[in-house]
C-alpha cells in the first residue's frame, strides 16, 4: 500500500540502517538524528520484526519507542525496483493514529468508489491522482497513482475539451474559487465520436506555505442526463417555430431549419403531392408521388436508412391522425457519430408534432382553395361594358387565415343608363365569410332591381341580416354583440359592412350610403385625390340608427375606387402578383393607388374596383313635361318622333310613340301632373315617364269585355325591358328597346 505523504515521521531504510529520516521522527525518537542515523533499528523500537522483505511490506504493528513510554504504530512500504532493498518506515503517535487511519479510510473511500470520479491535479494541472472510475489508467493498489510529473488532460481527453477544462481549472487554481456542477463536454480521446458530459465540480489545494499546489476535482457523467435535456429543449423550439404560417412548404423548411445543425447534419423532407394540394394522403408507398419539399445540409439527397461509409442516416415516418403525410430523412457525417435509440426517440417526437402542424395546414389549404374557388364565383370575373363607367378589377388570394375570404364588390346596372358599385366584407373567414358574402351579394343584386335609394336600400339589407340571426337563435342583443365573439357561429353576416353607391351618367351625380363601410376613394382625372363626403352608419345587424345618403358630383374621367378587405388585414401577395382585369385606364389607375402605400381607404388584401366615370355625350337625351290634360298625349307622339328622326332612329319611331303614348295616357289618366317625358339614346332607346304617383303599376292580362287594362300589357310585348322606380317626386315608369335590333 502506498504511504501518503506529510503523514506522520518517516524514516527511509535500508535493511536496518536508517539513510535518512524527517524532523517528525527525530523528535520522537529522541537525541540527534546522527545518533538515529547509527543505531540499528532494533535499537530504536520494540519491538523491530526485523528487515522488510522485498516481495510485500509488512502488517502495521505497535511498537515502543526505547527508552521513553512513547507508542508507535509502524507501517512500511517497499521501494520493489530499489537495489538494494530500501523502504520507508512511517511511524505515527498512537495518539494521533486514529485520525490519521480515519484519513486514510477517507482518502481510500474517495479513490476507490465508482459512483464519481476524483481527480487531483498540480500547480501545472498534470493529473497527479485518480479515481477508479475517472478512465485514466488501471488502478495500482486500489488507489491510482500517475507517474511523476503527472498525465495531461489531452492525453486523456479530446484537445477541444481538455482545453477547455484545462481553462476552467486554471480559474479555479489562480482566483481559489471553487467550481460547483458545471456541465461540460468531455469527450474521451480513444472514442472522440462518442459524445460525453460530465458535471465538473473543483475547488483549489494549498501547500504548507499557503500557495496554491494544485485542483481537486470532481466529475459525475451526466451524458444521458444532458441529451435528455438537449432533446426536450429542441421537441420545445420544433414546437414553437413549427406551423405557424399554415403552409404545408414552410412547415417542412422549419423542420429542416430546427434539425440542422442541432441533430444532424443534413435534412430533407419529402411531402405527398396530394399533402401540397390539400388533399387526403393515404399511404405513402415508394411509388406514390411525392416531392422533395424542403432540404438542408448536403446536397438535399441524403442515403438510404443505416450506416455508411460517409454519412449514418434515420428515416421517421411523417404520419398525423391515421394519415402519412410523408417523410423526413436526417443525416450525419462520420465525424459525428451515429443515431442512437435516444436520437431515434427525440426524432419522433419532433416528426409527430411536425406532423400534426402539416396536417393542420394541409386542411387549411384545402380550405383556402375552397374559399377561393367559392369567392372568385361570387364576384365578376370580366366586368360587364357600361356607358356609365370603365371598370377595372382586382382579384386577389384569400390571405393568412382567410383574410380577405369575406369580401365582395359588384357592379350592377340600373334603369335609365345608371349603375350601382357596391363593396362589402362579412365578418369571421373561411368557406362560411365566403358564403355569407354571396348570400349578402345577392340580396343586394336582388334590391337593386327595386331602384331603391341608397339608404333604403341598407335598411332592407339590414333588416334581412337581423331575420336571418333571429333565426340562427339570436336576439337583437345577441347580433349586436356577435362581432366580439362567435362571428362564424353567426354565418359572418351579422357585423359585415356594405357600401352602396348610384352614378347617373345623365347628371354626373353619385349617391351613396354606407354600412359601417370606409368611403371610397375618389381620383380626379388630373390625378388628384378629391374627399368624398360620407360618413358610414353602422354595420349591418348592430344597431337601429338609420342610414343617410350623400350626393354629390363626378367630374367625367374621374375615378372612383371601392375595395373590401379590412384595414388589419395582412397583405397576402403584392397586388401585382394578383389578377386585374377590365378596362386599361382604370386598371392603371387601381395599380398605381394600389401601390401607394399612403393611399388610404384602400385595402391591397381583398377585392378592389375601379370605376373611371363618364357623362353621355350633349344630344343624347330628351326632355319635355306636359300638363294632365289628355290633349297633350299627341304632342308627345310628335315631340317622340321628332327626336328619333334626328338620332337617325326612324325605325322605332312607330313603336316608341305607342309606347310614349301609352305611359303619358296612364300617367294623366290615373296620377294628375306634371308629367314628365325623357327619352336617352344609349345602347338602348330608353324612354320614361315620370308623374307625381308613388302607386306602383301592376301587369295584368285583360278579358274581352275589359275596355282598358291593355296598355302595361302592350308595352310589355313591344319592350325589351321595363320597369318602375320611386323618386323624390314620385315615380318613373321606363322601357327600353335594343337599337341594334331595330335598325336591322
Amino acid at each position: 500500500m502506498g504511504v501518503p505523504p506529510g503523514c506522520g515521521a518517516l524514516l527511509l531504510l535500508e535493511g536496518d540502517e536508517v539513510l535518512g529520516l524527517t524532523g517528525e521522527a527525530v523528535r520522537l525518537l529522541g537525541g540527534s538524528a546522527e545518533r538515529i542515523r547509527t543505531t540499528a533499528m532494533s535499537g530504536l523500537l520494540d519491538p523491530w520484526p526485523g528487515q522488510p522483505q522485498r516481495e510485500s511490506a509488512a502488517r502495521p504493528w505497535r511498537a515502543r519507542v526505547r527508552g521513553t513510554r512513547e507508542q508507535v504504530r509502524c507501517r512500511v512500504a517497499v521501494f520493489r525496483d530499489s537495489e538494494p532493498a530500501r523502504a520507508v518506515l512511517q511511524l505515527v503517535p498512537e495518539k494521533d493514529a486514529e485520525h490519521l487511519e480515519q484519513d486514510e479510510a477517507l482518502l481510500q473511500a474517495l479513490f476507490s468508489q465508482t459512483k464519481f470520479g476524483l481527480a487531483v491535479h498540480d500547480a501545472d494541472l498534470n493529473v497527479t491522482r485518480v479515481s477508479l472510475n475517472a478512465e485514466f489508467r488501471a488502478p495500482h493498489d486500489g488507489l491510482m497513482v500517475e507517474p511523476s510529473g503527472g498525465r495531461p488532460l489531452t492525453e486523456t481527453l479530446v484537445a477541444q475539451d481538455a482545453a477547455t477544462i484545462a481553462g476552467l481549472l486554471r480559474r479555479v487554481l489562480e482566483r481559489g474559487e471553487p467550481l460547483l456542477e458545471l456541465p461540460q463536454r468531455a469527450r474521451r480521446l480513444d472514442q472522440p465520436l462518442t459524445d460525453r458530459f460530465v458535471s465538473l465540480s473543483a475547488i483549489p489545494l494549498a501547500g504548507s506555505d499557503g500557495r496554491p499546489s494544485g485542483v481537486v476535482a470532481t466529475f459525475t457523467d451526466i451524458t444521458a442526463e444532458h441529451r435528455e435535456k438537449e432533446g426536450r429543449l429542441l421537441t420545445g423550439e420544433a414546437a414553437r417555430r413549427i406551423g405557424a404560417d399554415l403552409d404545408p412548404v414552410r412547415c417542412a423548411q422549419e423542420l429542416v431549419d430546427v434539425l440542422v445543425p442541432a441533430f444532424a447534419d443534413a435534412a430533407a423532407v419529402d411531402l405527398a403531392e396530394a399533402v401540397l394540394l390539400g388533399e387526403e394522403p393515404g399511404a405513402l408507398r415508394q411509388e406514390a408521388p411525392h416531392r422533395r419539399t424542403a432540404h438542408r445540409g448536403g446536397d438535399g439527397r441524403l442515403l438510404p436508412t443505416g450506416r455508411d461509409g460517409e454519412r449514418a442516416t434515420m428515416e421517421v415516418e411523417l404520419r398525423a391522425r391515421g394519415q402519412v403525410l410523408g417523410r423526413v430523412v436526417v443525416g450525419r457525417s462520420p465525424e459525428r457519430g451515429a443515431f442512437d435509440s435516444l436520437d431515434e426517440g427525440v426524432a419522433g417526437e419532433i416528426a409527430s408534432r411536425t406532423a400534426l402542424s402539416i396536417d393542420n395546414a394541409r386542411r387549411y389549404v384545402r380550405e383556402r382553395r375552397s374559399v377561393e374557388v367559392l369567392r372568385r364565383s361570387l364576384l365578376p370575373s370580366r366586368p360587364e361594358e357600361i356607358s356609365a363607367a370603365d371598370i377595372g378589377l382586382l382579384h386577389t388570394r384569400a390571405g393568412a387565415a382567410g383574410a380577405g375570404s369575406g369580401a365582395w364588390v359588384d357592379v350592377v346596372p340600373l334603369s335609365s343608363t345608371r349603375v350601382a358599385f357596391t363593396a362589402g366584407r362579412t365578418t369571421g373567414h373561411g368557406i362560411r365569410a365566403a358564403a355569407a358574402a354571396g348570400r349578402l351579394r345577392t340580396a343586394v343584386q336582388t334590391l337593386s332591381d327595386l331602384d331603391l335609394a341608397p339608404e333604403e336600400l341598407l335598411t332592407h339589407v339590414d333588416e334581412l341580416v337581423r331575420r336571418l340571426a333571429r333565426a340562427d337563435g339570436l336576439g337583437r342583443s345577441d347580433a349586436g354583440q356577435a362581432g366580439e365573439a362567435g362571428e362564424d357561429e353567426v354565418g359572418g353576416e351579422v357585423g359585415a359592412t356594405c357600401l352602396y353607391a348610384v352614378y347617373d351618367p345623365v347628371t354626373g351625380l353619385c349617391a351613396m350610403a354606407s354600412a359601417g363601410h370606409h368611403a371610397p376613394l375618389l381620383i380626379s382625372a388630373d390625378g388628384g385625390t378629391l374627399p368624398v363626403p360620407l360618413v358610414p352608419g353602422p354595420p349591418l345587424g348592430r344597431e337601429s340608427t338609420p342610414f343617410e345618403t350623400v350626393e354629390f358630383h363626378v367630374e367625367p374621367g374621374s375615378v372612383l375606387i371601392l375595395s373590401a378587405g379590412g384595414p388589419a388585414e395582412p397583405v397576402a401577395s403584392p397586388p401585382s402578383s394578383d389578377r386585374m382585369t377590365g378596362d386599361p385606364e382604370a386598371v392603371g389607375v387601381l395599380r398605381k393607388v394600389l401601390d401607394d402605400p399612403l393611399a388610404e381607404n384602400v385595402v391591397p388584401d381583398g377585392v378592389a374596383l375601379a370605376a373611371r366615370v363618364r357623362v353621355l355625350p350633349p344630344g343624347s337625351t330628351a326632355y319635355w313635361q306636359f300638363p294632365a290634360d289628355p290633349f297633350v298625349v299627341a304632342q308627345a307622339r310628335e315631340a317622340v318622333t321628332g327626336s328619333l328622326a334626328a338620332w337617325g332612329l326612324q325605325d322605332m319611331a312607330f313603336v316608341t310613340e305607342l309606347v310614349a303614348s301609352e305611359l303619358v295616357t296612364n300617367a294623366i289618366r290615373y296620377a294628375g301632373g306634371p308629367v314628365g317625358l325623357r327619352l336617352i339614346n344609349d345602347r338602348s332607346l330608353i324612354c320614361e315617364v315620370s308623374d307625381p304617383s308613388q302607386t306602383q303599376p301592376h301587369l295584368r292580362h285583360a278579358r274581352l269585355t275589359d275596355e282598358g287594362g291593355r296598355g302595361l300589357f302592350l308595352v310589355h310585348q313591344l319592350t325589351e325591358q321595363w320597369g318602375s322606380r320611386y323618386t323624390g317626386a314620385g315615380k318613373t315608369i321606363w322601357t327600353a328597346q335594343s337599337i341594334e335590333d331595330a335598325t336591322r
